[in-house]
């Protein structure tokens, strides 16, 4: 269905915003906080890209985009699509909440909202850290970790696999990568909960203010950590971000705030909870687990093939730096894009049967949950690493896994990022 636009004169929406369609649309009806699209949202999905692929949200404020093809177009093009706005697109902050966070360090070095060449520079610095060879050193840990939490429950019978193992592990394992205390684990937990929750959820008023204290705080947690690593070096990546030179320049406070803080220590455990419970739950719906533990080479294909058919990291944003056309729309300079990552990734020019979890694929497709182009997840190598070891100790150990029928999985959505309160499961204990 052809979507129009309204000229500024009509509207009164400067150019560089975004107008509001005229025609009814799709997209007006599209809420990603509560109800269906929360609970399982592919089969309005569908209908994007069969009906209106590209269209408007007044909620959000933003055009849907659903098509791969599409998506993968925009992802590829950081000259004509910005992330610029990336990190302002949740909470609308009251005057008081946004006093308490001018207290600290604003988001414009957070890579994920940064635009080459700045974004480029900081993120071949953070590569040099992050290297295959420190993920694979982490190895070691995240096995013993992984025993250490299910040794916790492996002889109940039962268990909430969010709590008790996707939620604890991630943390732990950026904590230990980034030389942090694991004494401090819920502390930095609650502060990155506020951050993600502030920039990409609607927080009522009353709630931010305490929320962007936090925030604030977590600031000050890294400030004192960079300063502590600068009078004592550990082999830890804290340390090496803090040494680190590009020609013959150092990051600076704020850059190394926002890299620790918000890219590595916040971003970097969040994603890989809702992937890990999520692919869990796919196998055993889907009655793959006896399958997975019969065939361990399966393993790491269904973590691709279960993110191509159900996305966690469902959304992310862009803006049009300037006049554009997708899928036949004609999109003003300014606006903001929601490009749907799980929509996307089910789109039949993909694959066929693109709605069906199918292990039998030659190859899984590219999916997009891990993004494409110059933000490509940069903890993917990592998040893949501990889906690997998590899932085959426990299909070593509680060989007999089964969901916990009728349960509620206390599923949550922000603008970008699909999760699950639990994960309830059983099975019968090892005599």
């Amino acid at each position: 269905m052809p979507v129009t636009v309204q000229k500024q004169e009509e509207t009164g929406v400067p150019a560089h915003a975004s107008a509001t369609p005229v025609s009814p649309h799709l997209g007006a009806q599209y809420n990603p906080f509560v109800g269906p699209h929360v609970d399982n949202p592919h089969a309005f999905f569908e209908r994007l890209r069969k009906e209106e692929p590209v269209t408007f949200s007044p909620m959000l404020n933003m055009w849907l985009i659903s098509r791969y093809d599409d998506i993968s177009s925009v992802l590829k093009d950081p000259a004509r699509f910005s992330n610029r706005d990336m990190l302002g697109s949740g909470t609308h902050l009251t005057e008081e909440a946004k006093r308490v966070l001018a207290q600290g360090f604003d988001t414009k070095h957070v890579l994920l909202g940064m635009d080459p060449p700045e974004h480029t520079r900081l993120r071949r610095l953070t590569n040099r850290g992050f290297t295959a060879q420190r993920i694979a050193a982490m190895e070691p840990f995240i096995r013993e970790m992984t025993h250490n939490l299910v040794d916790k429950f492996a002889n109940d019978g039962r268990a909430d696999l969010v709590e008790q193992l996707a939620y604890p592990l991630p943390v732990h394992v950026i904590l230990g990568i980034m030389g942090v205390p694991h004494e401090d684990v819920w502390k930095i937990k609650k502060w990155s909960a506020d951050w993600q929750q502030l920039t990409f959820e609607h927080i009522p008023a009353e709630k931010q203010v305490e929320m962007a204290k936090g925030v604030i705080e977590f600031q000050h947690y890294c400030i004192r950590l960079i300063e502590d690593r600068r009078k004592n070096p550990r082999e830890d990546l804290t340390s090496y971000l803090v040494e680190v030179e590009d020609n013959g320049e150092a990051l600076s406070l704020h850059e190394l705030v926002m890299a620790i803080g918000a890219s590595m220590l916040s971003a970097g455990h969040e994603s890989t909870t809702a992937l890990l419970a999520n692919t869990w739950k796919l196998a055993l719906e889907h009655g793959m687990w006896g399958q997975l533990r019969d065939n361990r080479d399966w393993v790491m294909k269904f973590l691709e093939e279960s993110s191509r058919f159900d996305s966690v990291s469902h959304a992310m944003i862009r803006t049009a730096r300037e006049d554009v056309e997708i899928g036949g729309v004609k999109i003003p300079e300014g606006s903001r894009l929601l490009l749907l990552y799980a929509a996307g990734s089910r789109d039949e020019s993909l694959c066929p049967h693109a709605g069906k979890l199918d292990m039998t694929r030659e190859k899984v497709p590219q999916h997009l949950t891990f993004g494409r182009g110059t933000h490509f997840c940069l903890g993917a190598p990592l998040a893949r690493l501990q889906y690997q070891i998590t899932t085959n100790v426990l299909l070593d150990r509680l060989p007999d896994l089964r969901l916990v029928p009728k349960q509620d999985y206390g599923t949550w959505q922000s603008i970008v990022l699909r999760q699950m309160k639990h994960l309830k499961v059983e099975w019968t204990p090892r005599k």
